[in-house]
C-alpha cells in the first residue's frame, strides 16, 4: 500500500511540475523507475481523488486543475471573513497536511512545546487515525475530512466533555449551512446521517503537573464526506456511511472546513449567543428512546442494562430512567437505541 501511495505522489509531483505540457506514460515510468501499468494505476487513483487529468493519445497526460483537497489559504481567507469570530481566529495557527499519522497526535506535540498557543490541524489522510478507547479511526485518503483543534479553555477538567458536545453540535450546524443536510447526534461523540455514522469525535485532555488544572484540550473530528473508493471495511460497513453521494463541488471540503471552524469558535468563544447544549439536545436521537447501555471497560463483567433516555444535563451526561423508576446520569459507556 505504501509503495502505491509513493508512486501516486511522485506522479502527481511530475504532472504539477510539467504544468500544461503533456508527459507520456513512458516518460513518467522512466523517470520514476516504475512500469507503465503502475503509472496508469496512479493516474486512475488521482482521478478518483478528484484531480482533473487530461489524457491524449500519443501525447500523454497533463493536470488541468486541483482536486477537492484542503487548502490552507482558501480556508484561512474564508474564516477571517466571519466578523463574529475573526478576532479570536487571527492568532490561531492553521496547519494543513497531505498525510499525517494522526492530527490529534500532532496537536498534542504542538501543545506541549507552544505554551499558550491555539492551533488547528487538517489532513487529507491519516495513516494512524485515533478513535475512542484506543481504537483506530478509519481515515482513507481523499474521501474523508480529518481535523483537530488545540484549544486552551479556562475550565475545569470535569467540563472537558462539554467540548465534545460543542463540536458535535457546531459540526452539524456547519454541515447544514453548507449542504442543507440535517444530521443527528448519538451521545456522546457520533454524528449520523440517514441512520449511518458519518463522523466521530475524540477529545483528549492534558493537565498541568503543577496544579492539576487543564493545560489544553485536543478535539479531533473525522467526517466521511464521500464513500471510500473500495467501500468501508468489513468491521464497520454495516453502520458507517457517507455524507455526500457524488462529487459535484470541487471546493466542498474547503467550504465545510471553513464552516466547521467558524461555527465551533462561535460556540467556544460566544456560547452566550450560541446555546450549543440546546442544539445538541435538539439533534439527539437517543432522547425519548429506549437504549442499551454497555459498560465502557472491556474487562467489566457487568451485564448490559436497558433504560429510557430522558435528557442530557448541563455537563453532557446522558439522563436515563430504568423500569423501576430509578434515574441515573451516565458519563461513560456505549449506548445504542433498541426496540424494548
Amino acid at each position: 500500500m505504501e509503495e502505491n501511495r509513493s508512486t501516486k505522489s511522485l506522479v502527481l509531483q511530475l504532472l504539477r511540475e510539467s504544468g500544461s505540457t503533456f508527459l507520456s506514460g513512458q516518460e513518467i515510468a522512466g523517470r520514476l523507475f516504475v512500469t507503465r501499468a503502475a503509472v496508469w494505476k496512479a493516474i486512475k487513483a488521482l482521478e478518483r481523488e478528484g484531480y482533473q487529468i487530461e489524457a491524449s493519445t500519443n501525447r500523454g497526460y497533463r493536470i488541468l486543475e486541483a482536486s477537492d483537497r484542503p487548502d490552507a489559504n482558501t480556508i484561512a481567507a474564508s474564516i477571517l471573513k466571519d466578523e463574529e469570530v475573526q478576532e479570536y481566529l487571527r492568532d490561531v495557527e492553521l496547519l494543513v497536511y497531505d498525510e499525517v499519522d494522526s492530527t490529534n497526535e500532532l496537536a498534542k506535540k504542538y501543545g506541549d512545546i507552544n505554551s499558550g498557543r491555539e492551533a488547528i490541524f487538517i489532513a487529507n489522510y491519516q495513516s494512524k487515525g485515533k478513535g475512542r478507547k484506543g481504537r483506530s479511526f478509519y481515515s482513507p485518503e481523499g474521501t474523508g475530512m480529518y481535523m483537530s483543534f488545540l484549544i486552551r479553555p479556562d475550565v475545569s477538567l470535569e467540563k472537558a466533555m462539554n467540548f465534545t458536545c460543542m463540536i458535535a453540535e457546531s459540526t452539524c450546524r456547519a454541515i447544514e449551512k453548507v449542504t442543507g443536510l440535517y444530521t443527528g447526534i448519538k451521545w456522546v461523540n457520533d454524528i449520523y446521517y440517514n441512520d449511518r455514522k458519518i463522523s466521530g469525535i475524540l477529545t483528549e485532555a492534558s493537565t498541568s503537573l503543577e496544579d492539576g488544572r487543564l493545560a489544553y484540550l485536543v478535539i479531533g473530528i473525522g467526517v466521511n464526506l464521500y464513500e471510500p473508493y473500495e467501500g468501508f471495511p468489513e468491521e464497520i460497513k454495516d453502520k458507517a456511511g457517507a455524507l455526500i453521494a457524488s462529487r459535484q463541488d470541487p471546493n466542498l471540503k474547503n467550504k465545510l472546513y471553513s464552516a466547521m471552524i467558524t461555527e465551533f469558535y462561535k460556540d467556544y468563544k460566544l456560547s452566550d449567543r450560541y446555546p450549543y447544549l440546546q442544539g445538541y439536545r435538539d439533534r439527539s436521537f437517543l432522547i425519548g428512546n429506549y437504549v442499551k447501555i454497555t459498560p465502557n471497560l472491556e474487562n467489566d463483567k457487568l451485564p448490559a442494562r436497558y433504560a429510557k433516555a430522558i435528557g442530557i444535563d448541563d455537563v453532557c451526561h446522558l439522563l436515563v430512567r430504568y423500569d423501576d423508576g430509578k434515574e441515573e446520569a451516565l458519563f461513560s459507556g456505549e449506548v445504542s437505541v433498541v426496540k424494548y
